[in-house]
């Protein structure tokens, strides 16, 4: 059952989904399963929070700030070379593909060797980056992105550039916010993961990519991510209410397809073994897995394999990764549906998520492989670092959802919506 293995890439589901057609292989990239549905959740946590960051802003509750900006400048040719290189690169390497697919999809040509196939210097390296390619592909991309740029800045030229007062509003900033969620989202989360688990950095440096983006701990990243928007929000005159609540329901969305990640893939984040028969009506991708293929190479070999992944769990254990998409999914659904209703109780909608997100942790991490991680030892139990700070964001968001519906009711706010135009 195609439900039933994981795929370390993209292109390998793909290709099993084809028949394992030779039109759909496409494996030689490294479009991975992990990092696919990563980048589909930050897309989706900015798309909603955008939307609801200009839902705020129509209200009048998030404002933007007046700056002067020039007008009406026409093209120059500094910034058309720019556009051109850009797009002449992407054309020239990606199109160059269909001119190599034999030797790539042969392994007679690995995709490292066609990016930069040179050694040396950095500067052999970089002028190796033309091996291999399609000038005609990369010219025609090229010219084409050279003269919309072109076309487009002369139709916006005016006779003498002018300077106008220009508006910039907090959604406009949501692309800073998702390189700050990447970049201290996956610092922080990595930090947090290495005070639970040290041994994961031994070999480090051997594949510090890989490294990065493995055993990731949700909480660091969270916090992290969180320190870093309330710094901005403060330099750029942002409402840090206003700012959180707009993120919030998009960001326990992306956890959730961050998950489907964790699961195709079969990163090890995975569940204890699943001891209990299986009732007839319950889907078996749902009750327990082998994660036959995984990507990290962990279990016993699958006979007769020949694959670059040829491991499966010796006992089918429980795909948590699973369970945690369907929770974040509704925990999703229920901030989405509340928030017009708490829109003029602000920092509530994020109070409520801290409180779910530390339900939805602790009972997930029960189902968890306690093997490999180091324990905290507080008031007589045992606690993974998960589970503490679990408990600390449910009480924090308990007594701060209480805390701000009393003091919003005092000065007579209400729960009811309120109309919008």
């Amino acid at each position: 059952m195609i439900l039933l293995r994981s795929y370390g890439r993209v292109t390998d589901f793909i290709y099993e989904l084809s028949g394992q057609a030779t039109w759909a292989d496409f494996r030689f990239l490294p479009v991975y399963s992990y990092g696919f549905w990563v980048a589909v959740g930050f897309f989706v946590a900015a798309s909603l929070a955008a939307m609801e960051m200009r839902r705020r802003e129509k209200l009048g509750l998030m404002r933007g700030i007046a700056t002067e900006q020039e007008v009406g400048a026409g093209p120059s040719w500094q910034e058309g070379i720019v556009y051109f290189l850009f797009m002449f690169m992407l054309g020239f390497k990606f199109l160059g593909l269909f001119a190599y697919l034999g030797q790539l999809r042969s392994g007679q040509l690995l995709i490292g060797d066609y990016m930069m196939p040179g050694t040396g210097n950095l500067l052999a390296k970089l002028g190796s980056v033309f091996t291999y390619g399609s000038w005609i592909g990369g010219l025609v991309c090229g010219g084409a992105m050279a003269y919309y740029y072109y076309t487009t800045r002369k139709k916006e030229q005016l006779p003498v550039p002018i300077k106008q007062q220009v508006m910039n509003y907090p959604s406009e900033s949501i692309g800073d916010l998702v390189v700050i969620a990447a970049v201290l989202g996956v610092t922080g989360a990595n930090f947090f993961n290495y005070l639970e688990n040290p041994q994961d950095y031994i070999h480090f440096w051997d594949d510090p990519i890989g490294s990065m983006f493995s055993g990731l701990s949700i909480y660091g990243g969270l916090i992290c991510a969180g320190i870093g928007f309330a710094i901005y929000a403060k330099w750029k005159k942002i409402h840090v209410a206003h700012l959180f609540d707009s993120v919030a329901p998009g960001f326990i969305l992306a956890n959730g397809i961050g998950r489907i990640g964790c699961q195709t893939s079969g990163d090890g984040d995975w569940g204890v073994v699943n001891v209990h028969q299986k009732p007839d009506w319950f889907p078996q991708f749902m009750w327990s897995d082998n994660y036959a293929h995984n990507i990290i190479n962990e279990g016993v070999p699958i006979p007769g394999c020949v694959e670059e992944h040829c491991m499966q769990l010796p006992q089918a254990v429980y795909p948590t990764p699973i369970y945690e998409f369907i929770m974040c999914f509704v925990i999703f659904l229920i901030l989405w549906s509340l928030r017009k209703r708490l829109t003029y109780m602000h920092g509530m909608v994020f109070t409520i998520f801290m409180i779910f997100i530390g339900v939805q942790r602790y009972v997930i991490e029960q189902f968890r492989d306690l093997s490999g991680r180091d324990l905290y030892h507080v008031m007589g139990g045992a606690f993974k670092q998960s589970e503490l700070i679990s408990i600390v964001l449910f009480i924090l968001g308990i007594v701060s959802t209480a805390y701000l519906y009393k003091y919003y009711t005092g000065k007579g706010v209400t729960l009811s919506p309120q109309k919008e135009t």
